[in-house]
């Protein structure tokens, strides 16, 4: 960090209150607009060029308190200062950023960058090779820690034009489509954070059990007495029978998709559907239609300190230190300029979303979801075989003669499988669409060159297990976790740490502690652990033991089952018969007691592990309530695509209706003869 500028910039103009506004408004849509209610939340603020940012929000909240951001409105914002230590004085500098952010009513937090795995290894941070990568990883999780602290589910960065037309370059450079010549968005979910509950996608739920909840989906005292006004009142003015009478016949016949009759619906023993997790921090970028000569106008013409830091100037330092080098001291050609390059980012990110909202469409006007499960992890899917093509349709048919539609068709069924994917998938990152061709000549078969008439096999990508079953006019595809092989680590969490203290403990979700004068008191629930990419698990317990979670194991099968009461072995039997069949139940998560004996003449610790539960089918062993509760929730996953049926064949046509009317025509062409006679 470097000096502080005093000349004023006579040639661009600042950003002025009401333009910031505008783009924060833009960019800042409800994530949950069927939220009544919200309480307040603090706003997080990081990154370059932060200090323009910084007082933009300052006089934002100063003159517009309580404006709506997101979901929530804004009456405080704090500003985080990430100290990557990979330099001597930079704490120091860190500290001074800090108090000039203070001067502007913000509270502001240093949070350094430890590097501590990689000086145990001895090694030094500023050589690594991928030091960008790693400080872009160590920032955003430092950044994603404090506002889990601090409750904020808003983080604001200062990416400017300048910034994306060097992102977009980049990109190009490395050799990306136009999927990835998007750049930046304006609005995404906090990434390297995948498994930091509360950050990252999940938060929800326990924000609701909260005594406070930051969004409240209940209706108001008013609402309710207006609703039970107009119950009331439509009670008194008509009976069912004289509604009935108006109501025709196939009002009644309607139900929910797939379910099929009551008797499959009494065949299948009852089970708790596990929530699935929603909210975390959404990182936004309102600056990105401003230049950064436009930030630097508005810091001098308000007289803001703003600090340059100078490692951003060594070209031989980065990948993006040499391109913006590149940029500022040399003459691009005129395709490269940052005019042309954010129009070509624009074009990319319209064709992307008109591609994301037709694949969309599709899985939603097929019904393609048949039946999602989350306590298995598994998602029912009916892939409905090609229609016949009539002659007049040749055209828009998908034969050897008509390739680039067929590449698109291809290119939409890729998008759609890759959302289907995302229910079941353990990985962080699904897989790029050109590795997906495979998967889609398998799930529609009439898409490929040569179309392979044998019927469909099982097959695994990305640690899903796609399993068919071919019914009359399409075929059935299950899709569930890959069962684990031999050479591949089984995912273990263990289940220790801090308190989860955005929950107060109450009696009724804090295990009960046993009556002994010995026995610790109860603990609140720990902090939920990602298991496996799928669900989130947590513990509350009151005992010393350490847990753990890992896969269900064949061998503690029969212990396990040995340990049930009658009742309860058969209920699991049920369950595991209905929802886990053959191998499906052993990727699902079992929690596991751990105990450590230590041999008092060789010091030797050995470990003892004991099935307690499956948390996810609500089955334990006796007892296990008064020391030991977990809970489960599944990772969020796309909702708009579950309980849409299938338009099937028949489609509505919209009859041809001319302009005029035939009377119409008839007192036209009068009119014309006797024009004629006259």
């Amino acid at each position: 960090m470097g000096t502080v500028a005093h000349a004023y910039n006579h040639v661009s103009r600042p950003v002025s209150l009401h333009e910031f506004r505008d783009a924060v408004e833009a960019v800042c849509r409800p994530r949950f607009p069927m939220a009544r209610s919200a309480r307040p939340q603090r706003i997080g603020a990081g990154g370059v060029d932060s200090m323009a940012l910084a007082f933009l929000f300052s006089k934002l909240l100063r003159i517009y308190r309580g404006d709506k951001i997101g979901d929530n409105p804004a009456y405080g914002a704090i500003a985080v200062v990430v100290d990557h230590q990979l330099r001597d004085g930079s704490s120091r500098e860190a500290s001074q950023v800090a108090k000039e952010l203070r001067k502007l009513d913000l509270k502001a937090v240093v949070t350094p960058v430890g590097w501590k795995e990689e000086k145990s290894k001895g090694l030094v941070p500023s050589e690594l090779p991928n030091l960008e990568g790693l400080a872009r990883t160590y920032r955003y999780r430092a950044l994603g820690s404090v506002c889990s602290t601090m409750g904020a589910t808003s983080m604001f960065f200062a990416h400017h034009r300048d910034d994306q037309h060097e992102t977009v370059l980049m990109r190009l450079m490395a050799g990306h489509g136009y999927r990835g010549l998007q750049g930046m968005r304006e609005a995404n979910s906090i990434p390297e954070c995948y498994d930091m509950h509360g950050v990252y996608k999940s938060g929800l739920i326990d924000d609701q059990l909260r005594p406070n909840p930051s969004l409240s989906f209940r209706p108001g005292s008013r609402e309710m007495k207006r609703l039970r006004n107009t119950f009331r009142d439509e009670k008194m003015s008509e009976t069912w029978d004289a509604m009935r009478s108006r109501l025709r016949d196939k009002d009644f016949a309607g139900g929910y998709p797939e379910y099929g009759t009551v008797e499959r619906i009494l065949e299948a023993p009852y089970l708790k559907p596990l929530d699935t997790e929603d909210g975390g921090v959404m990182i936004y970028r309102p600056l990105l239609e401003f230049d950064k000569a436009r930030l630097i106008a508005t810091c001098e013409a308000y007289k803001v300190p703003w600090f340059e830091d100078h490692t951003n100037s060594d070209p031989t330092l980065t990948t993006r230190n040499a391109v913006r080098y590149l940029v500022r001291n040399h003459q691009l050609p005129k395709a490269l300029e940052k005019p042309s390059i954010l129009a070509l980012a624009k074009r990319a990110k319209q064709r992307t979303q008109y591609e994301e909202a037709e694949a969309h469409r599709y899985l939603v006007r097929e019904g393609i979801v048949k039946d999602f499960d989350p306590n298995a992890g598994t998602l029912l899917v009916e892939i409905p075989r090609s229609r016949a093509v009539k002659r007049r349709r040749k055209r828009q048919s998908l034969g050897p003669g008509n390739k680039p539609r067929r590449e698109h068709r291809k290119l939409i069924m890729s998008i759609a499988v890759r959302k289907l994917m995302d229910f079941v998938t353990p990985e962080y990152h699904l897989p790029p669409l050109p590795n997906l061709e495979n998967v889609v000549y398998r799930l529609y078969p009439h898409l490929a060159s040569k179309p392979n008439p044998s019927p469909p096999k099982t097959f695994a990508m990305a640690g899903i297990l796609f399993e068919p079953e071919v019914t009359g006019k399409s075929v059935r595809w299950c899709l569930m976790r890959a069962p684990y092989t031999s050479n591949q680590p089984l995912p273990v969490v263990k289940l220790h740490g801090s308190l989860d203290h955005r929950l107060r403990p109450t009696m009724g979700d804090v295990p009960q502690p046993v009556e002994s004068p010995n026995q610790p008191r109860p603990l609140g629930w720990k902090k939920s652990k990602l298991f496996d990419g799928r669900y989130w698990i947590r513990v509350a317990h009151n005992t010393r033991s350490t847990f753990r979670v890992q896969p269900f194991r064949p061998e503690d099968a029969k212990s396990f089952r040995k340990a049930l009461p009658p009742l309860r072995r058969a209920k699991l039997e049920r369950l595991l018969k209905h929802y886990a069949p053959g191998k499906v139940r052993y990727t699902l998560p079992a929690l596991y007691g751990v105990e450590r004996e230590r041999d008092h003449f060789t010091q030797h610790v050995t470990q003892t592990a004991m099935l307690l539960a499956l948390p996810t089918l609500g089955i334990h062993i006796p007892g296990l309530e008064r020391w030991v509760r977990y809970e489960a929730h599944y990772k969020k996953v796309d909702t708009t695509l579950l309980g849409h049926e299938s338009r099937g064949e028949t489609r509505h046509v919209v009859r041809y209706r001319p302009p005029y009317g035939v009377m119409r025509k008839q007192k036209l062409r009068r009119m014309y003869k006797y024009r004629e006679r006259g």
